[in-house]
């Protein structure tokens, strides 16, 4: 039985980090720029949702299943999100 690893497993799955952690950078990196961000109306209404937020946990899990820069990345891209969403509904 071969080890956990956290390297990637092919070239395939060293893209798919690379692209998903690049995305997420642009992401926290265009969110953490302004603390009022304007966000879809859908992401606003879905924030009261306990399911949307179970999602948003889920999504970090996963990431960081998957591989620990992605999730760190995947939670600091919720924390940003949930920061504004707690500035725009109060």
């Amino acid at each position: 039985m071969e080890a956990y690893s956290l390297e990637p497993s092919g070239p395939i799955d060293m893209t798919m980090r690379l692209v998903m952690i690049l995305a997420l950078l642009g992401w926290n990196v265009l969110e953490g720029l302004s603390l009022r961000t304007p966000y879809p109306i859908t992401m606003v209404a879905l924030w009261s949702s306990p399911v949307w937020r179970f999602v948003l946990l889920l999504a970090i899990w996963l990431g960081a299943e998957w591989c620990p820069r992605v999730g760190l990345m995947t939670a600091l891209a919720v924390v940003l999100y949930v920061v504004n969403m707690v500035q725009i509904v109060n």
